[in-house]
């Protein structure tokens, strides 16, 4: 990755942070963006202090004028994009039906709008260098027919696995899109939660988490992969918990 520009959303914590370490890591320059300034900067200073290069921009990615300037700064910045990962994602409670309109449709914005809004001021900037990739990041909430606590969560990562899948045709172009859908993952905001969780009522949960979680730095790997991987494009990978994770076939139906 030397030499490319990636821009990872909801960097400033968990899952995000590790991805743009490791991309760092991997030779690229990282633009790290999150509505959280204090963990931004944190995340930058720990590429910075790893040999790395990185940059902070502020921006909510639901918010149109916000994702524009976010890949303005990338080009202005760094000179251009090459790799954007769509990691930013919420679930606060209360949920739908119970919720408000304006509290779930917040989900909505975030999840599923914010990944269609990077995606497509991506691509602009992609086409300038040639190409590039996106990897998104949605989860197994999103995937089969079970009940779910939080549902306008899972019907944003579904569409965030069927946006990913419907724009495979771009990799015409030299854009590649493609979609990392874990189970339980071992962030420290989960972590936090299964301790102060009892067993009974994590028994109930629709997804209960597994003796062993996938760790961040195995999410980060599969993104790398998908990145070097120049013969994967919109296909979507699943990871239940508890087993190995795998590419659904592009002819699956149901």
């Amino acid at each position: 990755m030397q030499d490319k520009v990636a821009i990872i959303t909801g960097a400033g914590k968990g899952i995000g942070r590790v991805i743009a370490v490791q991309l760092a890591r991997e030779g690229a320059a990282v633009v790290v963006a999150d509505i959280d300034e204090e963990g931004g900067a944190e995340t930058v200073r720990q590429i910075e202090s790893d040999g790395g290069r990185a940059a902070f921009v502020l921006a909510d990615v639901a918010v149109e004028d916000d994702v524009r300037a976010m890949v303005g700064f990338t080009e202005e910045h760094f000179g251009g994009l090459d790799i954007l990962v769509n990691n930013a994602g919420i679930a606060p409670a209360p949920y739908f039906p119970k919720a408000a309109p304006e509290h779930w449709g917040r989900t909505l914005e975030v999840n599923l709008r914010g990944v269609m809004l990077g995606t497509q001021f991506g691509i602009q900037a992609m086409r300038k260098r040639g190409g590039g990739v996106i990897v998104n990041i949605s989860s197994m909430a999103g995937v089969g027919y079970r009940a779910y606590s939080a549902p306008e969560y899972a019907a944003s990562k579904a569409g965030v696995m069927r946006l990913t899948a419907a724009l495979g045709f771009l990799r015409e172009e030299g854009i590649r899109v493609n979609c990392i859908c874990p189970g339980w993952v071992a962030t420290p905001a989960i972590k936090q939660y299964l301790t102060t969780t009892t067993a009974e009522e994590l028994e109930t949960l629709a997804f209960p988490p597994p003796a062993v979680l996938i760790q961040p730095e195995q999410l980060a790997s599969a993104v790398i992969m998908f990145i070097h991987d120049d013969t994967l494009s919109g296909r979507v990978m699943v990871w239940p918990d508890g087993e190995p994770w795998r590419l659904v076939p592009v002819d699956a139906r149901y």
